[in-house]
């Protein structure tokens, strides 16, 4: 079926056979970019697609400022050549992945794109917005049909991102939601694996909790885990502590860790508020775990209790927490699925896929 075939194979199969039906003569000039995206009613990047592999085959050749021509074609006793066909590309770029999250959702996303033919190229943006913008480009430089995208943190939306959603190119996010941005995301439910710490620590007979968290920004995933938070509070009937939020700040060297950021502000905030908690929950791990070391300094470990989204015990200096483990293997397969779908010229109608987290008791 002609869905089934890539939006830019059916671009470069309508001219290819134009060419050599004679329709279009060497020398001829093609239209220009604009003219084929309303002809064919596909992306700038789909139209450059056709036009890259028909001039690798020398069906066509470029003139820089002019445009493309149709190549003479060769005498009718010379032997085809044929090129080789290229392993289709798909990228997926990662704010950062680690043992605790994003590791094993690489490996099943590799997996899924090799058992579908592709060849999957990982780059990563370590939360840092130019970073990002440069993997786009150079990914899509490369020829790669689709991308995965984990935004990066802010308060601002990147650019090259709502350039991609307004060429309809095959894109899904992942880990994180743009708000009126029409585009495909798969997440964790927050909300829920959020409320279900709260509803642990109430189980414990814990009554005096209290948020860790970063200021939230435009990208979804602070925003979900702080309602589901509160909404866990509402649910059991408490009333929350005092908030430790941090201030959100830009990554100016990729690799500051969370420490580094943030080790300060948490050690203020536990020193002032320690005697009116029994618990803390924290939106991400890297927090959970400064968190824990400092009540450890301080001496209250063992009367407030920290639990968190994922968990890394096996690193170094690091804590076995409860927490809520997101389901990685079942993002990666949604994720790829919708891609491929995408790749395939569907639309899905369902934009946003949130996916159940798994509570984990500490041992």
């Amino acid at each position: 079926m002609e869905k089934e075939k890539f939006l830019y194979k059916r671009v470069y199969t309508d001219i290819k056979s134009r060419i050599q039906s004679g329709a279009l003569k060497p020398g001829d000039k093609m239209a220009g970019e604009q003219e084929l995206i309303e002809q064919y009613g596909v992306s700038s990047i789909t139209i450059k697609k056709a036009l890259t592999l028909l001039a690798e085959e020398g069906l066509l050749y470029r003139v820089r400022g002019k445009g493309s021509f149709v190549a003479q074609r060769p005498c009718e006793n010379a032997p085809e050549v044929l090129p080789q066909p290229r392993e289709p590309l798909v990228g997926v770029i990662f704010e950062h992945i680690s043992s605790s999250y994003g590791l094993m959702m690489l490996y099943e996303l590799e997996c899924r794109a090799r058992e579908a033919g592709y060849r999957l190229l990982p780059c990563f943006s370590y939360g840092n917005r130019e970073l990002e913008t440069d993997a786009i480009r150079s990914l899509n430089g490369l020829g790669v049909e689709g991308l995965l995208i984990m935004p990066v943190h802010g308060t601002h939306y990147n650019k090259e991102i709502l350039r991609l959603v307004l060429e309809d190119y095959p894109l899904v996010l992942i880990d994180k939601k743009m708000d009126r941005i029409p585009v495909l995301s798969v997440r964790s439910d927050g909300c829920k694996m959020m409320s279900r710490l709260v509803q642990y620590l109430y189980e414990e007979g814990k009554r005096h909790l209290a948020l860790v968290t970063v200021e939230e920004s435009d990208t979804s995933t602070l925003i979900e885990r702080k309602t589901g938070f509160y909404e866990g509070i509402r649910q059991c009937g408490l009333t929350a502590q005092t908030e430790c939020r941090l201030a959100y700040v830009d990554y100016e060297d990729a690799f500051r860790t969370y420490a580094d950021i943030y080790k300060e502000q948490i050690y203020a905030y536990l020193e002032r508020e320690k005697e009116f908690l029994d618990g803390l929950v924290c939106a991400e791990y890297g927090l959970a775990m400064i968190v824990t070391e400092l009540l450890e300094e301080l001496g209250c470990r063992d009367t407030i209790e920290v639990c968190c989204v994922d968990e890394n015990y096996i690193g170094p200096n690091q804590y076995r927490l409860s927490h809520m483990k997101q389901d990685e293997r079942r993002m990666a397969d949604c994720a790829m699925d919708l891609l491929l779908a995408r790749i395939r010229g569907e639309h899905p109608q369902q934009e946003d896929y949130l996916i159940p987290g798994v509570f984990v008791r500490k041992k």
